[in-house]
């Protein structure tokens, strides 16, 4: 379906709908060199969604391994819907992998393919005491917009390209080993690694209370080096707190592997900041259906990059807007 002027003003709904009263900014919350802008508005749907590590904890979702690396398989066996966010890393398998596109799971599901890339170059076999043939958790998401832009244009060699360059950049800034013995290609594993964790908990005592503290905040524009880079907005404040840990980890990470020693940066505009919360002025290049709940729009703004989600069942509002910088 060609999308016309209609569907071009849903990207930017919030403020079309009237900006002071529905969205507001806030901040930035700083640690280092990573900072926080907070979305605040009125949620924009009812639905409510388990999230994948909540459905994985609860034993509500299978997510199956099927011996293709490009392509797993997820089954909701819950009376709940389950909401998955690209970036998000599955772990287990015959090798962690990252999931490519949002997805909204309906209850009784059956299976349902999902693309996945690969985020461990070099297994294929059990590791340790891990199911083979499912996966147990999905702790993380990927970090920094390389490796999202990445993984949301299907390039494997890319997404594997990225991997190093992280492991990279964090052992060089934290001064410390960051792949693991076990697999050392495993960017799961090096989310793990013990220094890592150590200069995430210092984001996380800083930042980690935000959606807690902000009972109307829908999201937030991510900010690193004085430069915007990222942003997730949600339908409700549910949602985002719910996910807010993982998206916390996610920038910390992004934050630890781009320091750079002594420099001072400066802040962006809060025209850059609005843009990225909102995606206003974006450019539809490309809609699709993913499957019969979940919609998925893409969008392009002169200096990034507007993925909107939506759930067919309450197409009002997107259930999540993110935003990376080109």
């Amino acid at each position: 379906m060609r999308l016309t002027v209609t569907s071009l003003a849903a990207l930017a709904a919030f403020t079309l709908s009237g900006q002071a009263a529905e969205l507001r900014l806030s901040g930035p919350f700083t640690h280092n060199n990573l900072s926080i802008y907070l979305v605040h508005g009125q949620d924009r749907m009812q639905t409510k969604y388990l999230t994948l590590s909540e459905a994985l904890e609860q034993h509500k979702v299978v997510v199956y391994e099927t011996s293709s690396v490009n392509q797993l398989q997820v089954e909701n066996i819950s009376k709940e819907d389950i909401y998955i966010q690209s970036g998000e890393i599955v772990k287990g398998g015959r090798q962690d992998r990252v999931l490519k596109d949002d997805i909204i799971l309906p209850t009784a599901s059956g299976k349902v393919d999902i693309t996945a890339f690969c985020v461990e170059h070099g297994r294929w076999t059990q590791r340790g005491n891990e199911p083979v043939q499912a996966f147990a958790a999905a702790p993380n998401a990927i970090a920094a917009p390389q490796m999202k832009r990445a993984v949301k244009q299907g390039q494997q060699s890319e997404v594997w390209a990225q991997v190093a360059a992280a492991q990279d950049s964090l052992a060089r800034n934290l001064n410390a080993p960051v792949k693991s013995a076990v697999s050392e290609s495993s960017y799961q594993l090096t989310l793990e690694a013990a220094q890592v964790k150590r200069t995430a908990a210092g984001f996380h005592t800083d930042l980690g209370g935000l959606a807690a503290r902000n009972p109307d905040a829908l999201g937030y524009v991510v900010v690193v080096n004085g430069k915007v880079t990222g942003a997730d907005v949600y339908a409700t404040h549910e949602l985002f707190r719910k996910l807010w840990p993982k998206l916390l980890e996610s920038a910390s990470v992004e934050a630890m592997a781009a320091a750079k020693s002594g420099d001072k940066f400066g802040t962006p505009s809060m025209d850059e900041v609005r843009a990225a919360a909102t995606g206003y002025g974006a450019r539809v290049s490309e809609e699709k259906q993913l499957n019969r709940r979940t919609g998925s729009v893409k969008a392009e703004l002169p200096q990034g990059t507007v993925f909107e989600t939506r759930d067919s069942t309450a197409p009002s509002a997107p259930v999540h807007r993110s935003y990376v910088v080109k």
